[in-house]
C-alpha cells in the first residue's frame, strides 16, 4: 500500500494505467474506494490515473491539526512532487473541486481542469437547503459509522438510484465503515470547506475547464455550476440529468465520455 511522506504526515495514494497524468481529488470524508473500480479502470485505459486519500481520511495519516482548503492543495502538490509529476490534468469532486481551484490558482502545474459537483464558496455560492445542512452538521460522536453512512448517502445519491441499487449502497456503506473518519477530523474538514472563497480569483483563471454537475444534486445545488461558468473564462458545462452529487457513480459512462472528450 503506497504512502509518501508529505508535510510531516504519510499520504496514501494509488496509480492506475499509463499516459498523461490525471490527478483526482475527492471531497468531504471520502477515500479512494469511493471512485469505484469500474470508473478508475476505464479512465486508466486513457491516462495515468492518480487517486489518494486527503489527510485524516481513508488510509492517510491524521496530523490532528486545523487546516484550510489551501493546505489540502499544498498536500496535493507534495504528492505530485513525490511522484515526479510536473504537469497534470486535474479532476476535483465536491470539496476536491475547491482543492483543485486552490491548486490551479496558486501553482502553474495543471494542463486542463475538471470541476465536478462543486462551488467557488463564499457569498456568491448557493448553499444546500437547511434540511441538508442539518445532516452535514449533525454531530458524529456516539453514532455508528453505519448510521452516519446511511444518512450521508441520502444526500449523496438520488432517491431513484438508491432504490434501484441496494447492493451498491450496501457496498458504499461497507467502504465507509472500513476506514472511518474521526469525528474530530470531520469537523476540521467542514471548517475548511466553510472557509473556501475563490469567487473573485477565478476571473484570473486561464486554464481550460470542464464543469460537471448532476441536475438532482441537493448537496451542492446545480446553480453553482452556472456561477462557476460565468467566473471562469475558458469553461463549459456538462449536465447529468439523472445524477445527484456523484454523477461518476450514477451515470459513469456519460461522465467517462465527457472527460475523455474534453481531455483528448
Amino acid at each position: 500500500m503506497p504512502k509518501v511522506n508529505i508535510n510531516n504526515f504519510h499520504l496514501y495514494y494509488e496509480v492506475y494505467g499509463e499516459g498523461h497524468p490525471l490527478l483526482m481529488i475527492l471531497g468531504l470524508g471520502a477515500n479512494t474506494s469511493w471512485w469505484g473500480r469500474y470508473f478508475l479502470k476505464e479512465l486508466a485505459k486513457h491516462f495515468k490515473v492518480i487517486v489518494f486519500d486527503n489527510r485524516g481520511t481513508g488510509q492517510s495519516d491524521d496530523p490532528k491539526l486545523d487546516y484550510t482548503i489551501k493546505t489540502l492543495a499544498d498536500d496535493t502538490i507534495g504528492l505530485m512532487d513525490a511522484l515526479n509529476i510536473e504537469y497534470t490534468h486535474l479532476f476535483g469532486h465536491s470539496m476536491g473541486g475547491g482543492i483543485a481551484q486552490e491548486l490551479v490558482l496558486n501553482y502553474d502545474r495543471v494542463n486542463k481542469l475538471i470541476l465536478c459537483s462543486t462551488s467557488c464558496g463564499g457569498p456568491k455560492s448557493i448553499l444546500a437547503s437547511p434540511e441538508v445542512l442539518r445532516i452535514i452538521d449533525k454531530p458524529r460522536g456516539g453514532r455508528t459509522i453505519e448510521e452516519i453512512a446511511e444518512e450521508t448517502l441520502t444526500i449523496f445519491y438520488s432517491n431513484e438510484f438508491i432504490k434501484k441499487n441496494p447492493k451498491l449502497i450496501g457496498y458504499a456503506i461497507q467502504n465507509m465503515a472500513k476506514t472511518p473518519m474521526s469525528s474530530e477530523n470531520y469537523v476540521r474538514q467542514t471548517k475548511a470547506i466553510e472557509s473556501l472563497n475563490t469567487c473573485d480569483k477565478l476571473k484570473e483563471l486561464v486554464t481550460s475547464t470542464l464543469i460537471m454537475h448532476g441536475k438532482k444534486d441537493i448537496l451542492v445545488p446545480p446553480q453553482n455550476a452556472e456561477i462557476l461558468a460565468k467566473l471562469i473564462t475558458y469553461s463549459q458545462i456538462a449536465w447529468f440529468s439523472k445524477s445527484a452529487h456523484a454523477p461518476f457513480v450514477e451515470e459513469p459512462n456519460l461522465v467517462l465520455n465527457a472527460i475523455i472528450e474534453f481531455l483528448k
